[in-house]
């Protein structure tokens, strides 16, 4: 493979490497604030519906290799409960070591 060849896929790789960098929500966190918080050595970027009850956790720090999915979750599950103040519906806690969202139980105001 030429030095031409190397190049092109040196720049591919970052490029692919630098977009898997970006934090967004998903439709209807959009507007919603997030709040940073650091757990156990991982950030999260919790967000939460603006007239709702779901939240969407985002780790955004790069750990090499993975963390565990368990462990994760585990983790967002203790920032959401930070951030938000409320209980987390129990078997609503889904996602993988990017992202994790889930149903909220607040006490009524």
């Amino acid at each position: 493979m030429g030095f031409v060849h190397r190049t092109i896929r040196l720049f591919f790789v970052l490029a692919v490497l630098n977009g898997c960098a970006v934090d967004s929500p998903t439709l209807g966190y959009g507007r919603a604030g997030a709040q940073i918080v650091e757990v156990g050595g991982n950030t999260f970027r919790v967000y939460t519906e603006l007239n709702g009850n779901r939240v969407e956790a985002h780790r955004v720090n790069v750990i090499f290799p993975p963390p565990s999915r368990l462990m994760i979750l585990q983790q967002a599950h203790e920032a959401i409960v930070q951030v938000t103040s409320c209980d987390i519906k129990k078997g609503s806690l889904i996602g993988d070591q990017a992202m994790v969202k889930a149903i909220l139980i607040c006490p009524s105001a």
